[in-house]
């Protein structure tokens, strides 16, 4: 048996990709700034029951994680992605930080 070291990747650390937003109603959003070989696009999903609990329980990393998920595997959310004026004020906020 041999002992597995990792490294983490400094882009696996780096949460400057991703907003977490609140709605009123309780719904968590995340926004991921995703990038392909030639593009970057953006991907927002509401967070489903699993998701959430992570979050509770894991509170940042499970967010980061998710992230990550989102910008590798995105066909993986795309049935989950929105688009329009949520995702637009999203980007508002965001431009307000």
């Amino acid at each position: 048996m041999e002992l597995v070291r990792l490294t983490p990747a400094a882009y696996h650390t780096n949460d400057s990709y991703w907003r977490l937003f609140k709605v009123a109603d309780g719904s968590v959003y995340i926004l991921v700034e995703c990038e392909a070989s030639f593009l970057g696009y953006q991907s927002m999903i509401k967070l489903n029951a699993e998701e959430m609990r992570d979050y509770h329980g894991l509170g940042w990393l499970s967010i980061q994680h998710l992230a990550n998920r989102i910008n590798y595997f995105v066909s993986d959310y795309s049935g989950r992605r929105i688009t329009g004026s949520l995702l637009e004020e999203a980007n508002q906020v965001s431009a307000r930080q």
